[in-house]
């Protein structure tokens, strides 16, 4: 009994040992940036804190809804934020906000609705496909990957067996549906917010054609849900390497003409993403721009209160 009261005290103390480490390191780093004071957002139930080094301010917004058009550009009314001067990966459109927060339940029925929209257009609507199926599965997809928290080693071998092969490899679960492949996964980080739980992740989206690795492309992208299963968080924050070439060299431009047409499973595409994946592994969270630690902080303090 001694002993298993030891053991239950001692996972304990480590739990907390831990949790005050990474505590620790969050606040060294603000020293290190020269800022100690965070700034608080809140709108419409949803708050989190920011560093200022990553941005003057954040923008809130309601967007429309959208229930017309491809997959990727359904989305019910929902709350967006933008880092106001904080840069965009190149695959997202310049107005596009850096977090929204979804109701699952909505975002359901505006994808049932484009459905019927859709099929209006078709010589025989029933053939028409039910988006609403592409969308339970990236939903359940997400709880399942957040159920089973695979280490990162197994994790490519995880989402093969999880998801249906979308031509494009390995991905994680991810709305909205962009029309992308993520060319690779590196760094995943299971994180906890105050209700809720997700997964960050290194990533570049490659959108139509594969494209060599850049600063213009690479991000640190989040998806998470409550605890309730309310309130759905999608993020995609641009973020730099100091290895990968910025996007706009010739010699970048050159490799994009010859190997566009590559599959992204290809052994030649692999054989050149894997070496890139392994340095993005090994580099310490400071020596990104900006310091990884700043965004994982942001997202470990959102809490979305839902009604």
């Amino acid at each position: 009994m001694k002993r298993i009261v030891a053991t239950k005290i001692l996972f304990v103390l480590t739990a907390s040992t831990l949790l005050l480490t990474e505590r620790s390191h969050i606040a060294n780093v603000y020293r290190s940036q020269g800022t100690t004071a965070l700034r608080a957002l809140a709108y419409k139930g949803i708050s989190f804190t920011f560093d200022p080094s990553l941005a003057s301010e954040v923008r809130p917004e309601t967007i429309p809804a959208s229930t017309e058009g491809k997959p990727s550009d359904i989305w019910p009314e929902h709350s967006g934020f933008t880092l106001v001067g904080y840069p965009r990966a190149q695959s997202l459109p310049e107005n596009d906000p850096h977090i929204r927060v979804f109701s699952p339940g909505k975002f359901r029925e505006a994808f049932a609705i484009a459905t019927k929209e859709y099929a209006k257009s078709l010589v025989q609507p029933a053939q028409a496909e039910d988006w609403t199926i592409d969308f339970d599965s990236e939903v359940r997809d997400l709880k399942s990957l957040l159920a089973a928290k695979p280490a990162k080693a197994n994790l490519n071998r995880f989402l093969v067996r999880l998801r249906q092969d979308n031509g494009c490899g390995p991905s994680m679960p991810f709305l909205p549906m962009w029309e992308a492949c993520q060319a690779f996964i590196a760094r995943p980080r299971y994180v906890k917010f105050r209700n809720g739980v997700g997964v960050l992740f290194l990533t570049q989206m490659n959108v139509s054609e594969t494209s060599q690795v850049t600063n213009r492309g690479l991000e640190y992208a989040f998806q998470g849900i409550t605890n309730d299963g309310q309130s759905y968080i999608y993020a995609e924050f641009s973020v730099a390497a100091p290895f990968l070439p910025k996007g706009d060299e010739p010699a970048v431009q050159a490799w994009n003409q010859k190997n566009y047409l590559l599959s992204h499973k290809s052994p030649q595409y692999q054989k050149y993403v894997r070496p890139i994946v392994a340095k993005l592994e090994a580099l310490p969270s400071e020596q990104f721009k900006p310091n990884l630690t700043l965004l994982e902080a942001l997202i470990s303090s959102m809490e979305v209160q839902t009604k």
